[in-house]
């Protein structure tokens, strides 16, 4: 259903605004749905691994979301048995003759949130066997980012004196701000001479539409360059292909490295090119019906010999595109300095229809069909960034590209979805994932942004509201870099697992469980490890129900949750086990930490 409280200012340049429709050029939606490469057997986790052996890490995901008034605590104190009981193997099982003594491990144990009064549905027993056997992808440092509209770069929110932004981005590791959306061919002006903005014609976008051109200037990325400094983030910029002129990308490609230095990641050359025609589209079109992959080629590398030749060592990300045959075509052209085959994903894009496999409803966002089909259309990526030996980048993307809201906007089931979604993507080779999003009013502003404005609309007060999805990208990139491990998921199919081993030695072991949570029990969950550990912990992501609001929590608190260094003991863990159980309450994501 549409959040109606959203309906006054649908932002077309966001995530819930009208032009990012899934109907653009290349006859091919963004939803992805049809692929059937790369599939993921239901048995294949992620475990992410690098170096000698210390510590494991494992998260658990339950996507069913009613806590029943139970509230997640922090580490220290102990856990009552009856809803987060747990039992372990000793280390009994390991093989006689090679016996090992660790020393205790007596924390307090985690309190971790119980089933909600009504959830009393059984769940089958899953059990997750992690092993040392790698999977051949990298889980990286600041997995997920947020993805901006250009003409954001002119807010003064990005300064750190006028909002709380930077506290914002700094809960999440190393993230990545890229800058780019659909404004950026249309309403986005660069210029380091203060020249006055240029009378090109702007077409609304919707009835009512008066955003103006924006003129960007080396004051605005110094500006940035305060908040990434300050919450070690890197940024990501596009120039404007839509008005051809490569002369002001290379002076904007120079000013960027001189200002941003390493903070600046690389930049792409407009946005979404396969879509710059689209047939009764006025907004959206900026080009003729012509216009393809050939005629793009050649723009594309003027654009590139210019900003080369004034930075030779930018690197090149692209297409920025939701096409296969434009990422085909895009690998074939060889780009010179290319460092990220880029593309763009909206899963859910069925947004005049209704129960569809790609309709952005609570069922379909808790979908393991969809969650494969989504997979498939990333794994074509995959595979052509290898052939071009570039990374993988998701450099816009979000549960729908809808607009207004929907049953997943501003819910905890969008928290759910957007961890698993990003952990699928980053174990089948996806190194970046960036979540399309805006400093609109909370209400009023696109409903579907991770992050918002708390203040009345068009009226910004600077405290910046973190939305369930947000939660979720904390969560993930929270876990780390390493190298995603084989898993062995047997039980309930509504139940993922992962594994993330660490240079350090560490393992992180993702387990989503997406069962109804005001309906299902806390499912039975058995992690297998590789070895025995010799400490256990673990932090939880939470929330009430599927479609509760501003009740996503991480440790029950509004952040990142308690640092790996001082989270709670797995309840009924003993230094010395080498597997251990637990009933895990639906609707929740667990990060379980073991040190070997």
């Amino acid at each position: 259903m549409t959040n109606s409280s959203d309906a006054p200012g649908p932002d077309p340049d966001s995530n819930g605004g009208r032009s990012l429709g899934p109907d653009g050029g290349a006859g091919q939606s963004r939803s992805g749905v049809g692929h059937s490469r790369g599939r993921v057997t239901r048995k294949k986790g992620l475990i992410i691994g690098g170096g000698a052996a210390a510590a494991v890490v494992a998260v658990v995901v339950v996507a069913s979301l009613t806590l029943g008034g139970n509230s997640p605590q922090a580490a220290g104190t102990s856990a009552p048995a009856s809803s987060s009981a747990a039992t372990t193997s000793a280390s009994a099982s390991a093989p006689a003759t090679a016996a090992k003594t660790f020393a205790p491990f007596d924390r307090p144990e985690y309190v971790q949130a119980g089933a909600a009064a009504g959830a009393v549905n059984p769940i089958a027993a899953t059990t997750v066997s992690v092993t040392d056997q790698a999977l051949g992808t990298a889980m990286p440092d600041g997995l997920m980012g947020l993805s901006f509209e250009t003409d954001v770069m002119t807010d003064p929110r990005f300064d750190p004196a006028n909002s709380d932004l930077t506290a914002v981005l700094a809960h999440m590791n190393k993230p990545v701000i890229r800058f780019g959306g659909q404004s950026v061919d249309r309403r986005f002006f660069w210029t380091s001479t203060d020249e006055p903005i240029p009378n090109w014609k702007l077409v609304p976008a919707f009835s009512g539409d008066t955003r103006p051109i924006l003129k960007v200037t080396p004051a605005d990325l110094q500006r940035i360059k305060k908040v990434a400094d300050a919450s070690n983030a890197t940024v990501v910029l596009t120039a404007d292909l839509g008005h051809f002129d490569p002369a002001r990308a290379a002076d904007l490609a120079l000013n960027a490295k001189k200002i941003l230095g390493d903070r600046l990641q690389g930049m792409t050359m407009g946005n979404e090119p396969n879509g710059y025609y689209g047939e009764g589209r006025e907004y959206m079109t900026i080009r003729g019906s012509d216009y393809g992959f050939p005629k793009y080629q050649r723009e594309l590398m003027a654009y590139v010999s210019a900003v080369t030749a004034a930075v030779p060592d930018l690197k090149i990300i692209g297409p920025d595109v939701y096409s296969e045959e434009w990422w085909k075509q895009f690998v074939a052209a060889k780009v010179p300095n290319l460092a990220a085959l880029s593309y763009h994903n909206y899963p859910m894009s069925a947004c005049k229809t209704t129960g569809q496999s790609d309709s952005p409803t609570i069922a379909t966002a808790m979908s393991r069909q969809r969650a494969q089909q989504s997979l498939d259309f990333q794994a074509v990526v995959v595979d052509l960034a290898k052939k071009a030996n570039v990374p993988a980048w998701l450099t816009e993307t979000g549960v729908s590209s809808c607009d207004g809201g929907n049953e997943t906007t501003k819910k905890h089931v969008s928290a759910l979805w957007t961890f698993n979604y990003a952990l699928g993507a980053a174990q089948i080779g996806v190194s970046q994932v960036d979540m399309h999003s805006g400093l609109d009013a909370c209400k009023g502003g696109p409903p579907l942004s991770p992050i918002c404005d708390s203040g009345p609309y068009k009226k910004p007060n600077g405290i910046i509201t973190m939305q369930p999805a947000y939660y979720g990208m904390m969560l993930a990139n929270s876990i780390g870099a390493g190298a995603f491990q084989k898993v062995d998921t047997s039980g309930n199919e509504n139940v993922y697992g992962y594994s993330v081993k660490h240079d350090d030695g560490s393992m992180s072991v993702v387990v989503v469980n997406q069962n109804d949570p005001t309906k299902d029990a806390q499912a039975p969950v058995s992690i297998q490890l590789p070895a025995q550990a010799a400490t256990a912990t673990m932090s939880q992501m939470t929330g009430p129900s599927f479609d509760a609001e501003a009740q996503t929590r991480i440790d029950g608190l509004e952040s990142a949750g308690v640092p790996k260094e001082t989270q709670g003991r797995i309840p009924g863990f003993t230094a010395g086990d080498k597997s251990v159980t637990l009933p895990v309450t639906s609707g929740t994501a667990t990060v379980f930490t073991f040190t070997f």
